[in-house]
């Protein structure tokens, strides 16, 4: 991994640094306030959800050391996105709109705010697809066929992130779903697991995954579309014998061999783990 090195010369948190990064980084963090008050229906400026941007990437400044080697944007993405649904969640306009306790309407939010970082052509009203022009272009393409893969991969991607935000929950099925889902994920190669952490557990977008991988954009969206469907088929047919183990792309290889030699394990097992500890303490508990 290439090591990032835009703030080497600065000394971590000194001032000097620490306006360098909030001017650097204050519009892309405007975009995900605005991200987030579309998700919520609110007003980016009008309910202080820009206000809660900028102080998690004034937090984040404070904190960064160019020595990790990751850029700042991978290291800020989660911790500014939370300040910001921070703000949206605490704003009078939403209390007012569903009632504080609304915790349904609350987390179908938080998820459709981390679909459009996950899928950022949603922001410009397109469907996610990972469709070559060859394909397009083929006379056998069928378009509404793609439109219904494309819904049916953004109810996975949901179902992944409602799983996640629901692991620590103490609810027998919110964890024996979770325990399923992790069971699924932990059949895939180390890399596919790697990419379904970073995006899902890590907050992390595809542009930036694939940029701290020195590898085209392109690469991850289809490596991801895959993963993906193979997640939905395994779901709804788990006896099935017929579905394969999903296969690392050519543009992935030399990424899942580094990681195999490296020895690399799942960073999900321990997810795993956690899980069955939850049901046997819920056992316990009913």
């Amino acid at each position: 991994m290439k090591k990032d090195t835009t703030y080497i010369d600065y000394e971590p948190g000194s001032d000097e640094m620490v306006n360098k990064i909030v001017e650097d980084h204050q519009g892309w963090a405007i975009s995900i306030a605005r991200s987030v008050a579309r998700s919520w229906n609110l007003d980016w400026q009008l309910d202080g959800i820009d206000g809660g941007a900028y102080e998690g990437l004034l937090f984040c400044a404070r904190r960064y050391n160019p020595e990790m080697g990751v850029p700042f944007r991978a290291y800020a993405r989660r911790r500014v996105h939370e300040a910001s649904t921070s703000e949206a969640r605490e704003s009078k306009s939403w209390q007012k709109g569903v009632g504080a306790g609304s915790q349904v309407e609350n987390d179908a939010r938080e998820i459709s705010a981390r679909l459009l970082d996950i899928y950022e052509e949603l922001r410009d009203g397109l469907l996610p697809t990972a469709i070559t022009k060859d394909e397009s272009e083929n006379e056998n393409f069928n378009k509404e066929e793609a439109i219904r893969a494309s819904i049916r991969q953004l109810l996975t991607s949901a179902n992944l992130l409602s799983s996640f935000n629901e692991s620590k929950n103490q609810n027998p099925e919110y964890a024996i779903e979770f325990k399923r889902m992790v069971n699924i994920i932990l059949e895939m190669e180390v890399v596919h697991q790697q990419i379904l952490w970073f995006i899902y557990w890590q907050g992390q977008s595809m542009r930036s995954l694939a940029s701290d991988w020195e590898l085209d954009e392109l690469t991850i969206i289809r490596e991801h579309k895959a993963i993906i469907k193979n997640i939905q088929s395994r779901a709804n047919n788990p006896k099935s014998k017929l579905i394969k183990k999903l296969k690392v792309r050519p543009g992935l290889r030399a990424i899942a061999q580094n990681m195999r030699k490296k020895g690399l394990k799942s960073p999900f097992a321990k997810a795993l783990e956690m899980s069955i500890v939850l049901l046997l303490i819920i056992a316990n508990i009913f």
